[in-house]
């Protein structure tokens, strides 16, 4: 399955939200021998003076890339040490036309479908396209990864993120 698929799955399930929300990019990693994908939803507010604060994950919707399946969205409650307290802000990139930013996440999507298969190989010494897809990667990650939340993202999608930084650095 591709991460679109996923993606679009879990949105199903994510639009019960209420519309002032956001959802992190997926957090792809290994447990049990399975792919698994999560994705945090978090609440915003946006005033013209301060842009949009978020607050810490609400909600987590898990999907098995490897099963092919959804598996729950559910209230979401952990504690990552060293964060202060939210609001935090987090101002999203811009975009001259809403539907224009359609196009750079089905460029995303495409991305983690080349970079999984090579992540999951665990090797370094990858391809130049594999080697240009982690570029690309870390370029979309770092415009549109909730800063605030980083620390959710080293805990969920951890190890991709250092093999893409390996690799893209390489």
């Amino acid at each position: 399955m591709s991460m679109k698929e996923a993606v679009q799955q879990i949105g199903q399930h994510a639009n019960m939200m209420p519309i002032e929300r956001g959802i992190t990019l997926p957090m792809v990693k290994v447990e049990r021998n399975r792919v698994i994908v999560r994705r945090l939803i978090y609440f915003t507010r946006t005033t013209p003076e301060d842009g949009t604060a978020i607050t810490e994950p609400q909600y987590v919707a898990i999907y098995d890339l490897t099963g092919r399946a959804f598996l729950t969205l559910k209230q979401f409650e952990m504690d990552v040490p060293n964060l202060r307290p939210p609001p935090w802000i987090h101002n999203r990139p811009a975009f001259d036309k809403p539907e224009d930013i359609i196009p750079e996440f089905e460029k995303i999507w495409t991305l983690y479908d080349i970079l999984i298969p090579a992540f999951l190989k665990g090797d370094d010494g990858v391809s130049a396209e594999i080697k240009l897809a982690a570029k690309e990667y870390a370029y979309y990650f770092e415009r549109h990864a909730e800063k605030p939340l980083l620390p959710y993202y080293d805990v969920f999608s951890g190890d991709f993120l250092l093999w893409v930084g390996r690799v893209a650095n390489s």
